[in-house]
């Protein structure tokens, strides 16, 4: 779709040759910069749990012509992608607009197993069952 494309497209900008001292290089020091924090974090924690996104789903297509609202709605899970852990998302619930809201949980670097038990487990415990209005 578009939106991969363009994000391919981003990808290839920043790593030519002219920008990629500018960027990557500097990206690559705050990754391990990120990635040490979680190591901290996980030093008092087994799984972390965050929102997936600021606000609920939108609707398919809806965003596509603002690649920056896009970009924002992801905030939630860049974190994980750039220090390399597993995460995962469950539902939470509907919003005010009865649109999903989801719950991120991220684990240790290879510790996949943890976070699907405790996905489980809070599956389980909240009996979400609901579905959004334009799915019922």
């Amino acid at each position: 779709g578009r939106e991969v494309k363009r994000r391919v497209m981003i990808g290839t900008y920043v790593l030519s040759a002219g920008y990629y001292d500018a960027y990557y290089t500097k990206a690559q020091k705050l990754r391990t910069l990120i990635a040490r924090d979680f190591t901290e974090a996980y030093k008092q924690c087994d799984v972390i749990l965050t929102p997936t996104a600021p606000s609920t789903a939108f609707a398919i297509g809806e965003k596509q012509d603002d690649p920056i609202a896009m970009y924002l709605n992801d905030v939630f899970t860049v974190p994980a992608s750039l220090a390399g852990l597993p995460g995962l998302s469950v539902p939470a619930g509907l919003g005010d607009d009865g649109l999903p809201l989801g719950l991120q949980l991220l684990g240790r670097p290879f510790d996949e197993e943890t976070i699907l038990r405790v996905a489980e487990v809070m599956e389980q415990a909240a009996g979400f069952t609901a579905l959004p209005q334009t799915m019922s």
